[in-house]
């Protein structure tokens, strides 16, 4: 399992992974933002948890991790 955190900013999500090509994304205080994984090289797809509903939502498409992390920022 690998964990990243991309720049140094205060409310920065933290990314766990879950398998080769998905990451769960973390907020500061642990809680699930969402997910990102990974379709083809350079080829990133962000989506949102919404909690109050329990659905997750598609942000879009991105050529870089760092990218679709901006989402969730």
């Amino acid at each position: 399992m690998t964990t990243l955190t991309t720049r140094s900013h205060t409310h920065t999500p933290t990314l766990r992974q879950v398998r080769p090509a998905l990451w769960r994304v973390l907020r500061s205080d642990g809680s699930l933002a969402g997910y990102i994984e990974g379709a083809e090289p350079a080829r990133f797809e962000a989506r949102r948890l919404v909690a109050s509903t329990r659905q997750v939502v598609g942000l879009g498409h991105f050529a870089s991790i760092d990218d679709a992390m901006s989402c969730f920022r």
